[in-house]
């Protein structure tokens, strides 16, 4: 479980044949470790995974890390990473780091 109470990942149903999981709570340096470990975890099994981000309540540029992160691990061959429903804040973060279609967000 990541390190911040309330942040995690959260598995839900899917009808496409991906994984999906809905990311909650707090994105920050204190939190992104933890998720980190949990998502190499609960992603170790491959295939695609697509992750809702409409969870996330706050954000800042370790939330930007971890995003980049898991984009890394989707170029393993046979795997995909979707993000969705990135809020407003890390959408804004994203475009002035220059990250946005880094991201596709």
């Amino acid at each position: 479980m990541a390190a911040n109470p309330g942040s995690g990942l959260e598995a839900v149903a899917g009808g496409n044949g991906a994984r999906q999981f809905r990311v909650n709570g707090v994105l920050d340096f204190d939190s992104v470790p933890g998720l980190y470990r949990e998502s190499l975890a609960r992603f170790a099994d491959g295939g695609d995974i697509v992750l809702d981000l409409s969870g996330v309540t706050r954000a800042n540029s370790a939330a930007l890390a971890l995003l980049i992160e898991w984009r890394r691990l989707a170029r393993r061959p046979g795997r995909t990473i979707t993000i969705r429903n990135a809020p407003a804040s890390l959408r804004n973060l994203a475009r002035v780091s220059e990250l946005e279609s880094v991201l596709s967000l």
